[in-house]
């Protein structure tokens, strides 16, 4: 394994971010660096600490395996892809970072409009079989 892996890792962190389609200050945001902290950190000129690069791996939806080029662990072929694995689609990753950001009020609003859309519609409710 490369000795030093601030380049790979940089270039994996923006491939990440790319991906979801946040910028560079959204992300700093979210994990609490400064934008030119987290910019320092993708051009690969320093490393972030253990604590920041879980937060960057919960905020990207990417393994820390994945982040440092890490292989991935063997599992046995009938074993089902674990649910974290599913969840890291991109576009719910976006959709879950934007909620986590809702404050309460528009929080419970969006729970509220959500349960509605879930709810079949009138004319399935009252038609029988």
């Amino acid at each position: 394994m490369d000795e030093t892996p601030q380049p790979g890792l940089g270039t994996r962190l923006r491939m990440a971010r790319t991906r979801l389609d946040l910028t560079q200050e959204q992300v700093a945001h979210a994990v609490g660096f400064v934008p030119t902290v987290y910019g320092r950190i993708e051009r690969g000129d320093m490393l972030p600490s253990v604590p920041k690069l879980r937060e960057l791996c919960v905020v990207l939806g990417v393994s820390a395996d994945q982040l440092l080029a890490l292989p991935p662990p063997s599992r046995p072929n009938d074993q089902e892809p674990a649910e974290e694995e599913l969840e890291t689609q991109p576009a719910l990753r976006r959709l879950a970072m934007l909620v986590r950001a809702l404050p309460p009020a528009r929080f419970r609003l969006f729970r509220v409009a959500l349960q509605t859309l879930l709810e079949p519609p009138e004319e399935e409710k009252t038609s029988e079989p």
